[in-house]
């Protein structure tokens, strides 16, 4: 079977695209894929300001436990309940049917526990099953910022903070106004990083947004608007972290964005959302690790703020930023998905010896700027310690209530 359809401007700028075909009456998706070696703009670390940090413990996170005797405040810090997806490896928050990487099937999966990787940088644990190494933006004593190794966009940051524990963004609600100068200064420092070391490359610029000459550049203030920013409840990490990604996304994510697996609702809660709750200063008592979500959603719903309007709106809006921003080129890309089908682009020939899943994690290893600049030994990314990090137990002030404080 050979591809026949006609790719217009539109569907190949976006990425991922409605195709004319159909199954079972509805329209069959497509994507661009194959991403090419050597034609995407990157944005590098500053190696000389950042790298260079040694681990402050030489070993992995079993080896910190015995340090501790397994003490229980750091158990409890230590590990993430997921679902761990067999075909890429991610780790995948456990209430999720499917990968929200790769699109993997996860039903037949069981929930097990993993390292608690972005604590292990918090401590500067050394090693887990592979070097915790980050791709660092930015770091303070307080607040780390780092590529996302899992990106959506090409501007895909985590930031989390360095001094505090909180195992998800439900904990802030503990103390509204502290929760709230928190989730600032993360958005905040997500923001200089995106002005101060993205924005501010024009290669970069011109080569990711679709604005042309006659209409002028975007300015930053443009920019910033359509920054898709949250928090996921449950987390594939339990410490406290603020997704912030700028549009456009990567084709497949894209794609995974159409068929409805990423911001899923009851699970990825807008920052605007979280804002307007701290704001309202109203604490949830006696919240503990297993207070559902769904209570906390009604609980500030019964006080004005309304989930479903804010994950209504910010769905629709990322949606819209990614369709005005996006610049993707087909002489980029070697391929094009279709249903489950790999095509070449030049051709509209399948193209057998790929397997179509796999590709999406090489695709992502082209396209994303995590780990930039990659090693020239290897092709590896790369990556340091944090500099600042903590000593247990004194270095990381543990958020939790009263109820929660009395079971440990």
């Amino acid at each position: 079977m050979s591809l026949n359809i006609n790719l217009n401007i539109e569907n190949i700028r976006h990425g991922a695209f409605e195709t004319p075909l159909k199954h079972n009456g509805e329209a069959v998706l497509g994507y661009l894929a194959k991403a090419k070696e050597g034609v995407q703009i990157y944005i590098n670390q500053d190696i000389e300001k950042h790298h260079g940090t040694e681990p402050l413990f030489k070993g992995d996170p079993s080896e910190f436990l015995e340090k501790y005797n397994n003490d229980g405040v750091l158990l409890r810090q230590a590990k993430n309940k997921v679902r761990k997806c067999p075909n890429c490896g991610k780790p995948v928050a456990f209430t999720l049917p499917d990968c929200n990487g790769c699109g993997y099937d996860l039903s037949e999966v069981e929930i097990g526990f993993t390292n608690n990787i972005f604590m292990g940088f918090v401590y500067g644990i050394q090693k887990g099953p592979f070097p915790y190494t980050i791709s660092v933006r930015s770091q303070t004593e307080s607040i780390l910022v780092f590529d996302d190794l899992l990106s959506l966009t090409p501007c895909h940051l985590n930031i989390i903070s360095g001094d505090q524990y909180l195992p998800d963004w439900r904990f802030l609600l503990i103390n509204p106004e502290q929760g709230l100068e928190l989730v600032n200064s993360l958005y905040n420092s997500g923001m200089n990083v995106l002005e101060n070391q993205f924005f501010s490359n024009e290669e970069w610029r011109k080569a990711t947004f679709n604005k042309n000459d006659e209409e002028g550049e975007f300015t930053f203030d443009e920019i910033k608007g359509h920054v898709a920013s949250g928090f996921n409840y449950p987390p594939s990490q339990y410490q406290i972290h603020l997704q912030f990604m700028l549009p456009p996304f990567l084709p497949y994510q894209y794609y995974m964005y159409l068929t409805g697996k990423h911001f899923t609702p009851g699970r990825f809660f807008p920052y605007e959302y979280a804002i307007e709750v701290l704001k309202l200063n109203i604490p949830y008592e006696n919240l503990t690790d297993d207070t559902p979500i769904e209570d906390i959603i009604s609980f500030y719903e019964e006080r004005g703020v309304s989930y479903k309007e804010y994950i209504d709106k910010y769905y629709k809006k990322y949606g819209e930023s990614h369709c005005l921003l996006s610049n993707w080129k087909i002489e980029d890309f070697d391929g094009v998905v279709v249903g489950d089908n790999l095509f070449d682009l030049q051709t509209g020939n399948p193209i057998q010896d790929v397997e179509v899943k796999k590709l999406v994690g090489v695709d992502k290893n082209v396209l994303q700027n995590y780990g930039r600049p990659y090693n020239k030994d290897n092709g590896r990314p790369t990556g340091t310690y944090y500099r600042y990090a903590k000593n247990f137990p004194e270095g990381v002030k543990v958020i939790q209530s009263e109820s929660n404080n009395n079971e440990n």
